[in-house]
């Protein structure tokens, strides 16, 4: 990418990094108008990237260009202060120009980017106790996904992934043994369970 912006013109790549630690490490040093920013990338999580960045004076934009692009991980993104999100397989000319545009000042949106904002806008009154990332945790709990699957599909360390999911269980009132099912639909994010469905449903919070 760092070769498509010079050949388009009006960028000026001042660096990039393979990784998120390398990225924090450069960032402290070299401030930067517009950082374009992988949620998927090795070590730490781009979305906890994107927590840290927020720390350090000197960063300026942030469009994220990924492959992850789950309603969760937009919301989560946008959450945290990212003025733009493309998806990889949108055309290089929806790249530059989205770019350009954050460039100017301002913020585009698709309108699934705008479909998913105003579906968290709406959830949020009701869902104020937690965080969008731990509403996406939670999600994938309430799935019995295991916290390696949570912290692959959102960009995220498992360490990060036990963290919410503790956190998750303190706010709602469940213990030490929270019914993630129970919490996530209580809060819309998965249908109820049938009666039959709940009987067997003790076994949830073990796989996480």
């Amino acid at each position: 990418m760092a070769e498509v912006l010079a050949q388009a013109g009006g960028f000026a790549v001042v660096g990039t990094a393979p990784d998120a630690e390398t990225a924090l490490a450069r960032l402290r040093d070299l401030p930067v108008d517009l950082l374009l920013l992988d949620l998927v990338l090795p070590g730490m999580g781009g979305l906890e990237l994107l927590s840290a960045i927020r720390k350090i004076p000197g960063v300026g934009r942030v469009v994220v260009y990924s492959g992850l692009a789950t309603d969760e991980s937009i919301a989560v993104a946008f959450s945290l202060g990212v003025s733009a999100f493309v998806e990889k397989s949108s055309p290089v000319d929806e790249v530059i120009a989205t770019l350009r545009a954050v460039g100017r000042g301002e913020s585009p949106l698709s309108a699934r980017m705008s479909g998913v904002l105003r579906t968290l806008v709406r959830q949020r009154s009701a869902r104020k106790d937690l965080s969008p990332s731990d509403l996406a945790v939670l999600s994938r709990l309430a799935r019995m996904q295991s916290p390696k699957e949570i912290a692959g599909d959102l960009g995220m360390s498992q360490s990060a992934i036990y963290k919410a999911r503790d956190r998750i269980g303190a706010r709602a009132g469940f213990g030490a043994r929270p019914d993630f099912r129970a919490i996530a639909a209580g809060l819309g994010l998965i249908a109820p369970a049938s009666p039959r469905t709940a009987s067997r449903g003790g076994g949830a919070e073990g796989s996480a």
